[in-house]
């Protein structure tokens, strides 16, 4: 079907993005094979793209009414719920803040979202607090600087792909009741177990679209209160449909269904997306990114998947320990 020029210039910024990241993919995966020039990428995304509009038209958008209804407007956590959730608050080299997730997955290291390190100068990882802005209430704040970040190595500095990052806590954590690590998922906890499921996103972010990302340490009193969400995995498929073709993958990302308009919002970023099996909580995702028309529009909410780096994340935590 005809695309409008917006749509078109929307595309060829795209299809040049997917073009390097594509070339970058195929390099590192087929080292020994002689690289595609340009023209055969192109005719590679072209015929991609008439593959995902084939693939999508049972999904067309249905316009449907936006509900105030994101973690702001789910539940206030009650004290320890989250034990493994970590705020970051991170000063980037232009002397700005920027508010982040993250979880602790251990004594020494904390997961986050890679684009959250970007540009950050310094930072500071608070552990065992549901008030983000008041130090004080925290069980333990740790100082952490770049050399203690360790980027994906897939991470291309923008988009979401390979958005994840572990940072290393100066000396470890102490394990109280207020403060510890959750499992990381489980290798069957995979698109096929879990559509459908309820899982729960958690954070500190805005409450809701107008409301700009936390820059100060001094935000209201009920953006400072960790918030929570129960939602359900969506059929990916339709959350790949939802946006421009290739924005998100079928094995790295897991998708939350935002009808509703329940989901992660601006300074969520890095957060935890959590099942529970068998009483026991497990990281499935950290929030990367949801629709650039707001957090209340019914738009799916899009987590880095754990199980596609399960291994490099076990890797690192074993040559850092």
């Amino acid at each position: 079907k005809a695309m409008s020029k917006s749509s078109l210039k929307l595309y060829w910024l795209l299809l040049c993005l997917f073009t390097s990241q594509a070339q970058a993919w195929h390099d590192e995966t087929y080292a020994d094979e002689p690289a595609a020039d340009e023209e055969q990428l192109l005719v590679q995304f072209q015929l991609g793209y008439e593959q995902w509009e084939r693939q999508c038209e049972p999904y067309e958008k249905q316009a449907e009414p936006a509900v105030s209804t994101r973690i702001a407007r789910g539940q206030l956590a009650e004290p320890g719920m989250f034990p493994f959730q970590a705020g970051l608050l991170l000063q980037l080299r232009n002397g700005s803040y920027r508010q982040c997730g993250g979880s602790l997955i251990s004594l020494s290291f904390v997961l986050t979202a890679a684009h959250c390190l970007k540009d950050v100068a310094s930072g500071v990882v608070y552990l065992g607090s549901n008030n983000y802005a008041v130090a004080a209430t925290a069980a333990e704040r740790f100082e952490v600087q770049t050399q203690q970040f360790i980027i994906y190595p897939g991470y291309l500095g923008f988009g979401g792909y390979n958005d994840l990052a572990l940072i290393q806590l100066p000396k470890q954590a102490q394990r109280t009741a207020k403060v510890q690590p959750i499992r990381l998922a489980q290798r069957f906890m995979r698109q096929s177990y879990l559509q459908g499921q309820l899982v729960s996103s958690a954070g500190w972010g805005a409450l809701g679209d107008g409301k700009a990302e936390r820059q100060s340490l001094e935000p209201t009193a009920e953006d400072n209160l960790l918030h929570y969400v129960d939602v359900q995995v969506m059929e990916q498929q339709r959350c790949i449909c939802y946006f421009l073709p290739g924005l998100v993958s079928a094995h790295r990302h897991i998708c939350t269904d935002g009808r509703g308009g329940r989901g992660a919002c601006d300074g969520d970023s890095g957060g935890p997306l959590v099942y529970q099996w068998r009483n026991v909580s497990y990281l499935i995702g950290l929030t990367t990114f949801g629709t650039a028309e707001g957090c209340e529009l019914n738009g799916p909410t899009v987590y880095t998947r754990l199980t596609a780096y399960l291994e490099w994340i076990s890797a690192e935590m074993g040559l850092h320990v």
